[in-house]
């Protein structure tokens, strides 16, 4: 009988050790980190088999694989959305985004930027010897394209210009063709490469002195319920440091612009 109750013991401590497991195992799942941002090359676009690539994705990809974390990738044209899903815990990570005390309420920023981002004026070729910007006073009668959301500098959206906004940052090159916008703050680099892949460098030229010049980070959603974010925060500094100091992240600026660095 004491056999008898013992073995049974052990048949129900080890029932109820599975079905712990099974409970932790099902309700902590590796849940894949949703990841999102503005389609720009060489940062962030798709590949002709639609997977997500460039520089920002695949450093992210990297700091995932590490943490042995599942994870999903997608663009969004409109960068107002971006920041809704992040302030409503739909996405968990956000491509690209600069630092903005407006934006601590809803994401989490790490301390190591791999990016420094310079925007300047883009104008039409033929009014380079009619548009100078010393100033945003200098700016005064144009048409100035700007883009929703978008943290140009305080200044710029405090200078009563007369303003163009549009919640697609894509839209501004066309207007400038079209004569709709005089002149738009605009990425300067990946403006740049744009331009050449369309041919269009014979017709654009962009102003020399910057609006900005600005550090970029991938920032985290305060809002997220994923259990495996936290992960991924308090992972992320070291691991990227180390890219950057073993050369991965110049390998990747080399892999994707033929230079060692922005």
């Amino acid at each position: 009988m004491l056999n008898h109750l013992q073995n049974n013991k052990s048949t129900i401590y080890f029932i109820g050790m599975f079905f712990i497991l099974f409970y932790c195992k099902t309700a902590y799942p590796n849940q894949s980190i949703k990841v999102v941002g503005t389609p720009e090359k060489p940062f962030r676009y798709s590949a002709a088999n639609g997977e997500i690539i460039g520089i920002d994705a695949e450093i992210l990809k990297i700091v995932f694989n590490k943490l042995a974390i599942a994870s999903e990738f997608r663009l969004i044209n409109v960068g107002s959305r971006i920041i809704k899903f992040a302030q409503e815990g739909k996405v968990d990570v956000v491509m690209s985004f600069s630092r903005k005390e407006s934006r601590e309420s809803y994401l989490v920023y790490p301390q190591i930027a791999y990016k420094e981002f310079t925007w300047n004026f883009f104008i039409r070729k033929e009014d380079e010897n009619k548009i100078i910007y010393n100033s945003l006073q200098d700016l005064s009668g144009l048409t100035v394209g700007a883009t929703q959301d978008w943290a140009y500098t305080p200044e710029f959206w405090q200078a009563e210009l007369k303003l163009d906004i549009v919640s697609n940052n894509d839209l501004h090159i066309p207007k400038l063709f079209k004569k709709r916008i005089d002149i738009v703050p605009l990425n300067t680099f990946p403006t740049l490469l744009i331009l050449q892949e369309q041919g269009l460098m014979n017709r654009i030229s962009f102003l020399p002195k910057p609006l900005k010049a600005k550090p970029y980070y991938n920032a985290f959603s305060r809002a997220s319920k994923n259990p495996n974010l936290k992960k991924v925060i308090d992972n992320y500094d070291p691991i990227v440091k180390k890219l950057i100091d073993s050369g991965e992240v110049k390998k990747l600026y080399k892999k994707h612009l033929g230079i060692d660095q922005l």
